[in-house]
């Protein structure tokens, strides 16, 4: 019988730090003073701040595990990430890796939309020492789309981000965590060394590399939640593999999909 890994490496996943809703809800939205408290209590805790790729690195054997890592991951990539995160980040010296939608970076959002970092925010980050990876083109659910739209939203994604930032892009996070064997199959095919799941449980050195583990952040976690996250107290060890659950809520998913797909009709609100 295996036994499970000892070690567990936090890996959260932040969206939005500000007092503004995002995707409609404020629940995605960390405040300035609660994001600098936690970066604090990180720093405090004196635990080693990784990007995506250098834990990647470690769980491929290329690499040896750091003392009490951690991961500070943002999806989405809002403007606040630049304009707000970034000044806390550097204050308490920590890193991160910041997931963005290729097509909308420098874009004007519609009237009901949310913002993105343009292009120049996005060069300053990387400057500054935060990883920029992918979460997708135009950030579909990839596991309801048929195998040519994820290799556009994947290979896409990757190659519109590598030619404005001249950067190499080797981490990709699933839009929604939403991800299957063909996606993920496509993610190594594009030419990435690692993407990020969600599953809401800690990471360790035999998780999946290819469906990293994380914990949302949300408005209401506070320093306390960071805190028993750091302690690896209330949240599971990563699983390997789908849960029933899972793979239960993707064919209900693809037949809504296809559905909409054949009826359009369906898909659109009523008056």
């Amino acid at each position: 019988m295996n036994r499970a890994p000892e070690i567990a490496v936090p890996v959260l996943c932040y969206h939005s730090v500000g007092d503004l809703r995002r995707d409609g809800t404020l629940r995605w939205s960390v405040s300035p003073g609660d994001f600098d408290e936690q970066m604090a209590l990180i720093r405090a805790r004196e635990r080693t701040p990784m990007t995506v790729s250098d834990y990647a690195a470690v769980l491929r054997g290329l690499a040896p595990l750091p003392p009490r890592p951690v991961l500070v991951t943002f999806d989405d990539g809002f403007p606040d990430l630049a304009e707000t995160a970034l000044p806390v980040l550097r204050r308490y010296r920590l890193t991160a890796t910041a997931f963005v939608i290729a097509a909308r970076v420098g874009a004007t959002p519609s009237p009901d939309g949310d913002p993105s970092l343009d292009w120049d925010q996005l060069r300053d980050l990387h400057s500054h020492g935060v990883e920029i990876g992918s979460h997708s083109q135009s950030h579909r659910a990839l596991d309801c789309l048929r195998r040519t739209e994820v290799r556009r939203e994947v290979a896409g994604s990757r190659q519109a981000l590598e030619d404005r930032l001249a950067t190499p892009i080797r981490s990709f996070a699933y839009p929604y965590g939403y991800h299957s064997d063909a996606v993920r199959t496509a993610v190594r095919a594009a030419g990435y060394s690692s993407a990020c799941g969600v599953k809401n449980a800690l990471s360790h050195p035999g998780d999946d590399v290819f469906a990293l583990a994380r914990v949302l952040i949300e408005r209401d976690t506070g320093v306390a939640g960071i805190g028993a996250l750091l302690d690896g107290t209330g949240w599971p060890l990563a699983w390997h593999g789908e849960r029933l659950l899972t793979r239960g809520w993707r064919a209900y998913r693809r037949a809504r999909h296809l559905v909409h797909a054949a009826h359009p009709r369906l898909s659109r609100p009523t008056a």
